[in-house]
C-alpha cells in the first residue's frame, strides 16, 4: 500500500495538479444553480393548437441576443486564461442547433367500462377511453397567457475555436484541448487552438 501511495505521489507534477484544481473549479462553477422565476400555473387547459415544443430561431438563441453562447465563451475565456501557459486567450464556440423549449401538458385519460348482456345469454364488455391534451398556461402581472415551458434544452457544443498567447506551444494546446474535451464533450478535430498574433 505504501508503494502504491509513493508512485501515485510521484505521478502529481505541479502541471497536473493545476489542471486538476481548475478542473475542478470548473465543475464548481457548472454546478452552480441558475436562478428561475416560476409564475403561478393556470390549469383552465385552453386547447392546444402548437406542437409539444418550442425551437427558437438560429439568430434568437436564449432571448435574441445569443446570451448562452456569450455566457459559454466568457466562462471558457476566464478558465483557460487561468491556466499556466495560456496567456491571454479569445473563445468562439458554435452551437449545433438552438435552444429547444418544451411546453408543459396536461393529459387527462379516462376510461369506461360497460357489461352487456343479451336475452340469449350472451355477455360482453365494452370499453371506452378518452384522452385529451391541453397546453398548460401560465398567467403574468399584466394577465397575458403564455404556455408553461417545463423545461428548457440547452444545444450542444459543436465546436470550438481558440486564439491564446501561448497557442504556438504543442503542451499548452494540449492542455486546452483536453480541457475543453473534458467540459463539453466536443471530440477533439472540432477544437483548434492557435498562437494570438
Amino acid at each position: 500500500m505504501g508503494d502504491r501511495l509513493a508512485s501515485w505521489k510521484k505521478k502529481l507534477t505541479k502541471e497536473n495538479m493545476a489542471i486538476l484544481a481548475l478542473l475542478g473549479i470548473l465543475l464548481m462553477v457548472i454546478a452552480l444553480p441558475v436562478k428561475k422565476t416560476e409564475n403561478a400555473r393556470d390549469e383552465t387547459g385552453l386547447s392546444d393548437t402548437g406542437s409539444d415544443t418550442m425551437k427558437t430561431s438560429e439568430t434568437e438563441k436564449d432571448d435574441g441576443d445569443g446570451s448562452y453562447t456569450q455566457e459559454v465563451e466568457n466562462r471558457l475565456e476566464a478558465l483557460l486564461s487561468s491556466m499556466d501557459g495560456v496567456g491571454e486567450v479569445k473563445v468562439m464556440v458554435t452551437l449545433s442547433s438552438s435552444v429547444e423549449q418544451v411546453v408543459e401538458k396536461d393529459v387527462p385519460y379516462s376510461m369506461d367500462t360497460t357489461k352487456e348482456t343479451d336475452s340469449a345469454g350472451g355477455s360482453r364488455d365494452v370499453v371506452n377511453s378518452k384522452q385529451e391534451e391541453t397546453t398548460v398556461y401560465v398567467t403574468d402581472q399584466a394577465g397575458n397567457k403564455t404556455p408553461y415551458i417545463s423545461k428548457t434544452l440547452e444545444p450542444a457544443i459543436e465546436g470550438v475555436t481558440v486564439v491564446a498567447q501561448g497557442g504556438g506551444n504543442a503542451v499548452v494546446q494540449k492542455n486546452i484541448t483536453d480541457v475543453i474535451q473534458a467540459l463539453f464533450g466536443v471530440e477533439a478535430h472540432k477544437i483548434k487552438v492557435v498562437k494570438m498574433k
